[in-house]
């Protein structure tokens, strides 16, 4: 019986070392397979050849200037805004094709008795009279709404005096004084003497002060 015992006990140890060689060579192997699969293989890239950017585009070319072409309005004809000369201050006269009659009377004193004989003296001839006193001129307008006169009054510069026979009152009547009888026209004109005098003054006293300014107390 310690026989039998004995020759399984070597049959054991053969097992285990044949075992023990079946695991060398498979961690062997294994080894083996490790350093096979961590080897990497190194791709090689291929070279791309980059394209230069393409050239900027260039700008559009600059708009031509476009001539702005002022309009000239034509001046007012007659009769192109009514038929008749109402009061109207917001428009200012047009311009006639062919000059009206224009009056002309002088008054050397500029009184009331005066000024009023010589207005009606003067649009028994004309509906527009330029008239002169003392301290100015003025150009009186009348103009006819059914049975009543209308009378506008220019105080103002009078050196051109023929522009004044080519305004058309029926396009407006701005720059004018509206007056509705003559009576009122005449007190408008003796009344401004006041007011034109205070200018003169006004202006010759800015002179006198300038020139004093500049020249002193000799000044001429």
């Amino acid at each position: 019986m310690a026989k039998k015992a004995g020759k399984g006990g070597k049959k054991d140890k053969k097992d285990q070392k044949g075992k023990d060689k079946k695991g060398k060579d498979k961690k062997g192997k294994d080894k083996k397979g490790k350093g096979i699969k961590g080897k990497k293989k190194v791709e090689v890239k291929p070279v791309v050849k980059e394209e230069p950017p393409p050239p900027p585009t260039p700008p559009p070319p600059a708009p031509a200037p476009v001539e702005v072409k002022v309009k000239i309005e034509e001046p007012c004809v007659f009769n192109c805004a009514q038929d008749k000369v109402t009061y109207r201050p917001n428009s200012y006269p047009g311009i006639l094709l062919h000059p009206k009659t224009l009056a002309v009377v002088g008054s050397e004193c500029g009184s009331y008795d005066s000024l009023c004989k010589l207005l009606h003296a003067g649009f028994r001839c004309a509906d527009r009279v330029y008239t002169m006193v003392p301290w100015g001129n003025y150009v009186v307008f009348r103009s006819q709404d059914g049975d009543k006169y209308l009378y506008f009054v220019f105080d103002g510069c009078t050196c051109n005096v023929n522009r004044f026979r080519y305004l058309d009152l029926t396009c407006g009547t701005a720059s004018l004084l509206y007056f509705e009888e003559l009576h009122k026209a005449i007190n408008y004109i003796i009344t401004s003497r006041s007011r034109r005098e205070e200018l003169k003054n006004l202006k010759r006293s800015v002179v006198d002060d300038v020139c004093s300014e500049m020249y002193g107390t000799k000044h001429i």
